[in-house]
C-alpha cells in the first residue's frame, strides 16, 4: 500500500519552538552551508539544489550546497554533527545517514542521538535498473538472469551501508542470489558505470534514474517499494514478482537535519524555509516528475520518525548480517 503522509503547515510548529524571533534577534547572520553527503546526482543532491534558492529568499542569506561524499555518507554526516550547533551548517541527507553507521563496527555515531530534524522533505522510491541492452527484458527475465549467473553479475550502489547497497543485499538474502556489490560515492557515479558496462544493475533512487529512463539508456525493471509508481504503472514491484520478496520495500528520503544542540529558533526557521520551498508552485511538477512523495512534517514529527526508522533498520541489518567494508 502506498505510504500516506500528512503535510504539516509551516505554522504548525513543534511544541516548544518559538513562534517568532525576539526583537533584534537575527538568524541567520551569515550564509548557511547545506552539506550533501554524496557526489552530485543522487536524491539528496537534487533535492538540495531544488530547494536552496527558495530557502535563500526566505532566510535572507545564501544557502550554499556543498558535496562531501564518502564512506556511505558518514564523512559528510560527521562533519555536520561536529559543526558548531548554530544552524549555519546543516545536512540534506538520504536515509543513508541513519543506516550506514548501523552497518559499521563500532558505529561512528548514533544519528538519532546526534542530529535533530528540521523537516522530512519527502520520501523517494527505489527502482531496479539495467542497461537498455541488457539481456533481461522484464523482471521475470531478471530473476532468471541472476539465477543463471551466480557470482558473475555486479550491482552498483551509492556506497556501503546505503539503501542501494541494502537493495541488493536483501534481494540476495531473500532469494539466495549471488551478486557482487560495487560501492560508489553516490547514485550518479554508480549509474555512470552502469552505462559504461562496469556493473550490470543498480538499485537506484528514482530521481537519479529518471533522466536515464526518459533517455532510453537504461531499462526500468521494477519498483523496489510496495506500490507501483504513478509514472510507471506498467512496471511491477519486486514484492509482487516472487513470494520470497513479499516484504521487499526499499526507499529513501530527503531530510534536513542539524546538530543535536542547535537551538529551536534556527530549527524553526529552517523548517519554515524548507516547507515554503517544498510547496513552491514552480517546483511541484519537478518533484512529481522525480517521484518525490512530499511530507514536510514538523521538527518533532521528524525526530520521532528518525528514531523509529533507526530501530527498524537496525533490526533488519542485524538479520541480514550486513557489514560495511571501507
Amino acid at each position: 500500500m502506498r505510504r500516506r503522509h500528512l503535510l504539516a503547515a509551516p505554522a504548525l510548529l513543534a511544541p516548544g519552538l518559538v513562534a517568532a524571533p525576539a526583537r533584534g534577534q537575527a538568524w541567520p547572520d551569515r550564509p548557511v552551508t547545506m552539506v550533501v553527503p554524496f557526489a552530485p546526482g543522487g536524491t539528496p543532491d537534487i533535492a538540495a539544489r531544488l530547494v536552496a534558492p527558495r530557502m535563500s529568499q526566505r532566510l535572507g542569506q545564501a544557502v550554499v550546497v556543498e558535496n562531501r561524499a564518502g564512506a556511505g555518507s558518514t564523512i559528510g554526516t560527521r562533519s555536520v554533527i561536529q559543526a558548531r550547533p548554530d544552524g549555519h551548517t546543516v545536512l540534506m541527507g538520504s536515509i543513508s545517514f541513519m543506516m550506514a553507521p548501523l552497518t559499521m563496527a563500532p558505529p561512528p555515531f548514533d544519528s538519532a542521538a546526534s542530529l535533530r530534524v528540521a523537516s522530512l522533505l519527502g520520501t523517494v522510491p527505489y527502482v531496479l535498473i539495467v542497461r537498455a541492452d541488457a539481456p533481461p527484458r522484464d523482471l521475470a527475465g531478471f530473476h532468471r538472469w541472476v539465477a543463471d549467473n551466480p557470482g558473475r553479475l555486479n550491482y552498483g550502489s551509492a556506497g556501503n551501508g546505503t539503501p542501494l547497497h541494502l537493495g541488493g543485499a536483501i534481494y540476495s538474502l531473500l532469494t539466495g542470489a549471488e551478486l557482487v556489490h560495487v560501492a560508489y560515492r553516490g547514485s550518479g557515479p554508480a549509474i555512470a558505470d552502469l552505462l559504461a558496462g562496469q556493473v550490470q544493475m543498480v538499485f537506484a533512487d528514482l530521481p537519479a534514474a529518471a533522466p536515464h529512463i526518459a533517455a532510453g539508456t537504461v531499462r526500468l525493471l521494477a519498483s523496489a517499494v510496495q506500490h507501483r509508481l504513478p509514472g510507471f504503472p506498467q512496471v511491477p514491484t519486486m514484492a509482487e514478482s516472487d513470494p520470497r520478496l513479499a516484504d521487499y520495500d526499499i526507499y529513501s528520503w530527503a531530510m534536513l537535519v542539524a546538530p543535536k544542540a542547535t537551538p529551536d529558533l534556527p530549527v524553526q526557521r529552517l523548517h519554515e524555509a524548507l516547507a515554503e520551498a517544498g510547496r513552491a508552485p514552480e517546483l511541484q511538477p519537478r518533484f512529481a516528475e522525480l517521484g518525490f512523495d512530499l511530507v514536510l512534517n514538523s521538527p518533532a514529527e521528524g525526530d520521532a520518525l528518525l528514531a523509529r526508522e533507526q530501530a527498524k533498520w537496525a533490526a533488519l541489518i542485524r538479520r541480514a548480517g550486513i557489514k560495511a567494508e571501507f
